[in-house]
């Protein structure tokens, strides 16, 4: 059995309060829930979780989305400050970068999101390969770009 730290101040907090029933059952599932890896990721099917809870996480989800992903064509469900709330050392840190090894686009997510917990706990991030400095492009600016290296290389 795998021990969790839950906060009790978390039914004082704001956004926690404004939540349905219903929600606040599934978000402290989704926080409890023996699936989790360390860095908060579950693969999870909705059925499993509407079985587990009585309901769809569809039904529930734009209510805590600000603090839940959910990936329903990976059966995947990520609770973003899992992560912040459970590590409390290097070990816990470099166990949840393992975890996700196999998977750069949400191992890439993590460490964005984590960065600053990361950097205080002195993590070699090269050593997965992982880019700090992300710069995002907008959409109209890759496709421009792509096609003025497209053009450039037909010359």
């Amino acid at each position: 059995m795998t021990f969790r730290k839950f906060n009790t101040e978390t039914w004082s907090d704001p956004w926690f309060e404004r939540l349905s029933r219903d929600a606040k059952l599934g978000f402290i599932y989704l926080w409890t829930n023996s699936s989790c890896n360390p860095a908060g990721f579950y693969e999870l099917s909705s059925r499993r979780i509407e079985f587990e809870l009585g309901y769809h996480i569809d039904t529930i989800y734009s209510e805590i989305n600000t603090k839940v992903e959910w990936f329903p064509h990976e059966n995947c469900v990520w609770v973003k400050n899992f992560f912040r709330h459970q590590a409390q050392s290097s070990k816990f840190a470099i166990a949840a970068l393992n975890c996700l090894k196999e998977n750069p686009e949400r191992l890439q997510m993590f460490v964005e999101y984590n960065l600053d917990i990361l950097k205080t706990m002195k993590i070699d991030l090269a050593r997965y390969h992982i880019d700090t400095i992300s710069i995002s492009y907008p959409l109209e600016q890759k496709q421009s770009r792509s096609r003025a290296v497209g053009f450039q290389g037909r010359k």
